[in-house]
């Protein structure tokens, strides 16, 4: 069964039903038929999101927002992902939390990277070219 690592834009556009992408995050986890993943990336940039927003428990709102999208917690060696992180760069191009979330994905041996960001969206070609993983995203 293939693996699709979600991205944090995914996740809060699915949870947060005033999000103007709520339709396009809840088609792309409806439409992922295989095991979905997240990292402990995924776990710090959603506290953060919360926090910011100044809702109370953000943590916990976090690991709901996870458990909601049925996603399980993937492991990686975060030493591993910045050297491997800094290899692609030059490549990817992208912004380093971006670029931590596609490598973490194509450490962890997931096939797809679901995601919003349209960084990640224009980069789609050369991300699947070089890393073999494909970006799925919703209009």
């Amino acid at each position: 069964m293939s693996l699709t690592y979600i991205d944090t834009s995914v996740i809060i556009s699915y949870i947060d039903e005033a999000d103007p992408s709520h339709d396009r995050g809840v088609r792309i986890v409806n439409s992922i038929s295989g095991k979905r993943g997240v990292s402990k990336l995924t776990l710090v940039e959603l506290t953060s999101v919360y926090s910011r927003a100044g809702l109370e428990n953000p943590i916990e709102l976090a690991i709901y927002s996870i458990r909601r999208i049925r996603a399980e917690m993937l492991s990686v060696d975060f030493n591993e992902l910045v050297e491997v992180a800094v290899k692609y760069a030059p490549i990817l191009k992208l912004k380093t939390l971006d670029l931590l979330h596609l490598i973490a994905c194509f450490k962890t041996g997931c096939k797809a990277f679901a995601t919003l960001d349209n960084d990640i969206i224009k980069k789609a070609s050369v991300v699947n070219k070089t890393l073999g993983i494909e970006i799925i995203t919703a209009p």
